[in-house]
């Protein structure tokens, strides 16, 4: 992870390359655990598990689609962001280029959990993330948040 983070240069690159959507993933670490969300089994790539997060809406920069997806997906402040942890691409829901680019952060987590876009949640461990169902973009991500090769 590099602490440093060009965020306007992550913009400018996804629009250089024609990508039609970015999302922000967001990994919320917890001793050295990575908090999952499963997605709902009517939702776009459904059951799989993944970090909370989605898109960045026109006109709002990376760290504020940070903070905003974070409040949406769990209920918590974002209290910094660490660092980038990598970046994929992939075709969202319509067939679209999609960038999704994921950071480490730390968060208040001051409420309880609450993922009303999900169905379930898990705090995962670098001996377990493998065992839930993910695509291997994000398998990779969790693998590299939690310290892993992913």
């Amino acid at each position: 992870m590099m602490k440093a983070t060009d965020y306007e240069g992550l913009q400018e690159g996804a629009e250089r390359d024609a990508v039609q959507h970015t999302v922000v993933g967001i990994a919320v670490r917890r001793d050295s655990r990575i908090l999952l969300l499963q997605r709902k089994p009517d939702d776009f790539q459904p059951n799989l598990w993944e970090i909370p997060g989605g898109h960045v809406e026109v006109g709002e920069s990376i760290p504020e689609a940070i903070a905003r997806e974070l409040q949406e997906e769990t209920g918590w402040m974002l209290q910094e962001i660490i660092g980038f942890v990598d970046a994929f691409d992939y075709d969202g829901e319509a067939g679209d280029a999609t960038r999704e680019w994921n950071f480490y952060v730390r968060a208040e987590m001051t409420s309880a959990l609450v993922h009303p876009e999900h169905q379930s949640h898990a705090w995962v461990g670098a001996e377990d993330y493998r065992n839930y169902p993910m695509t291997d973009e994000m398998r990779r991500t969790v693998g590299r948040a939690l310290g892993q090769n992913g």
